[in-house]
């Protein structure tokens, strides 16, 4: 029962419509009281966040070293498949740049070189 409210509310999030979604809400607890089923709101609420936390760690994402490198960083990733609306700053990353999206990373950066070095040392 849960993941079927959970879906719809979700469903209902992604029209961008805010009436539309504010009703569904309201109409849910609604349905819910009326059931007897008003505890499961906390749990609705957890796997609606479990959801969000799932999309925005799966997002597209490019990190540079620099705010320097942002543009030709954003452009090479593009050009790789992976579009981000802007460049994050990740000062581990030493110098160049890393995108990620669904599960494919390129890794253009000093860190990834030098710890590919360290490996082969002690390896």
């Amino acid at each position: 029962m849960i993941d079927t409210y959970t879906r719809m509310l979700e469903t209902v999030a992604e029209l961008a419509d805010a009436p539309a979604a504010d009703s569904a809400v309201h109409k849910l607890i609604l349905h819910l009281r009326s059931a007897g089923r008003l505890r499961m709101l906390p749990q609705i609420v957890r796997e609606l966040r479990k959801i969000a936390a799932r999309k925005h760690a799966l997002r597209p994402r490019v990190e540079v070293a620099h705010e320097k490198e942002a543009t030709s960083a954003l452009a090479a990733a593009a050009a790789r498949g992976i579009e981000a609306p802007r460049a994050l700053v990740n000062p581990a990353l030493i110098s160049g740049w890393r995108a990620q999206k669904a599960g494919i990373l390129v890794d253009r950066s000093t860190k990834r070189a030098l710890v590919d070095i360290y490996q082969n040392i002690i390896a």
